[in-house]
């Protein structure tokens, strides 16, 4: 047996409800898109602001690494400045005394080159003094010889002859007298020229192959050190550097050495004791303690030479 059901179906209320949740989707779509929004703008801002703090973080941790540099770049140019400021003073103080003692060594050599200039002037005028002599009495007889020669006589026509004859012959014997007794004084005033010129100047023979020359020669000995040890300088005077001076020095060594020479104890040479206090004394250069103590050590010391 069978049964039939009639069944009406009808999908207008699920369209409608299917519209609503339409709606529902798209509104959540639209709050996820607008949260999505604002989570980004919130990341960017945070970004922005992360690196806004990293840049000034930066910046200040850079602009303090370069006060300090600059803070102690500063401070070693300050000591710098005054170092050299100091040192300007001292090369001021010593140029300063550098031109006094320049000026003050210059005047007293002027003095004594001035003094050397007169007095050589002077001794050239006595050199010369005899050729000027000689010029100003001589110069004018030898001059006037012919006119002097010259004679006459006062007699007759017959004696005339012999008589100016003899008066020639007496003049001219007369003249001669003068002439050699001119040229006496002459060559008396030349040998006294040369001796004078002998005892002032060096005579140098260059035709003689050896001859003996003496030369001055100091030696200084000084211990430096505690141990004993000693340092010997040789000083030539009047010979340049050369192998003449290398020479001597050699020499004087090689004596020293093999006992030639031997130190003794002497008396302090009065003429060496005063040149020493005039050195000290007149070198404006040492002050008065290092005078006072450079005095004490010389005359506390023993004396002793060759």
């Amino acid at each position: 047996m069978s049964h039939t059901f009639d069944c009406v179906v009808d999908t207008l209320p699920m369209a409608h409800s299917v519209d609503g949740v339409s709606k529902h989707v798209d509104g959540t779509t639209t709050a996820v898109v607008a949260m999505q929004t604002a989570v980004v703008k919130a990341q960017v801002d945070g970004a922005n602001h992360v690196c806004k703090k990293v840049n000034q973080g930066f910046y200040a941790m850079i602009h303090s690494s370069i006060s300090q540099k600059m803070a102690a770049l500063q401070s070693r140019v300050d000591a710098q400045l005054m170092r050299l400021n100091q040192q300007r003073k001292m090369l001021t103080a010593i140029r300063m005394r550098m031109e006094r003692d320049y000026h003050m060594i210059s005047a007293r050599y002027g003095k004594i080159f001035g003094s050397l200039n007169r007095a050589l002037r002077q001794r050239v005028t006595e050199l010369d003094r005899p050729i000027l002599d000689f010029a100003v009495t001589e110069a004018d007889k030898v001059t006037n010889r012919t006119s002097n020669l010259v004679s006459a006589v006062p007699v007759g026509q017959a004696e005339s002859v012999k008589a100016s004859q003899m008066v020639k012959s007496a003049h001219l014997k007369q003249s001669a007298a003068r002439a050699v007794s001119s040229m006496e004084r002459f060559v008396a005033a030349s040998n006294h020229l040369q001796d004078m010129t002998d005892r002032i100047l060096l005579r140098r023979n260059m035709n003689r192959a050896t001859a003996p020359m003496y030369i001055p020669v100091a030696v200084a000995e000084s211990n430096y050190d505690a141990s004993g040890n000693t340092q010997t300088q040789i000083f030539v005077s009047g010979i340049s550097a050369g192998e003449s001076r290398n020479r001597i020095e050699n020499a004087v060594s090689s004596d020293l050495r093999e006992g030639s020479l031997q130190w003794k104890e002497t008396q302090a040479d009065p003429e060496v004791t005063n040149c020493f206090r005039q050195y000290v004394a007149n070198d404006p250069a040492i002050p008065q303690r290092v005078r006072d103590t450079m005095l004490r050590m010389f005359e506390s010391n023993s004396y002793q030479s060759f």
